[in-house]
């Protein structure tokens, strides 16, 4: 699906990373989104998938998307962490909801209000505090790889 409803970032890890700590990098991956939280994770060859687990209270950050993919890819030879995201289910409850809204007061700019705000204002925090998970994660794999490259030595 096209932007806005999939999201795609990347991040390009600083230490030197060899294709034999992908699977290692994938654990850790796991480990980290299974605390947000997620399931039904699904690791294959250098890309993990997950769908949102159960969550209690709209502040959680995985309330506003349907599924993610982070995958590990060789460019120019640095190593990217790419991070997509799909968002299309905030939109249709949103949409949903402004139509109510609209229904219920029969004045035509309230839904129209209301969407900007409930799917506008979501979406860009759901921008925000991804891009920073996806930061977060490419700083501690850098950390947990150079941990072991310097315990190597």
């Amino acid at each position: 699906m096209p932007f806005p409803f999939s999201i795609k970032y990347s991040t390009t890890f600083k230490e030197k990373i060899v294709p034999e700590n992908y699977p290692k990098i994938l654990q850790h991956i796991r480990t980290f989104i299974i605390n947000k939280p997620a399931k039904d994770i699904i690791i294959e060859s250098n890309k993990l998938s997950f769908k949102p687990g159960a969550y209690y209270g709209s502040w959680n950050i995985m309330v506003s998307i349907e599924k993610g993919i982070f995958s590990i890819i060789e460019k120019e030879g640095h190593v990217i962490l790419t991070y997509e995201f799909f968002m299309y289910r905030l939109f249709i409850t949103t949409g949903i909801m402004s139509v109510i809204a609209g229904i219920l007061t029969q004045i035509l700019w309230i839904p129209i209000a209301a969407f900007l705000w409930l799917c506008g204002m979501n979406w860009i925090i759901a921008l925000v505090r991804h891009k920073s998970m996806l930061d977060d994660l490419a700083s501690e794999i850098d950390a947990l790889i150079k941990y072991e490259n310097d315990n190597q030595n």
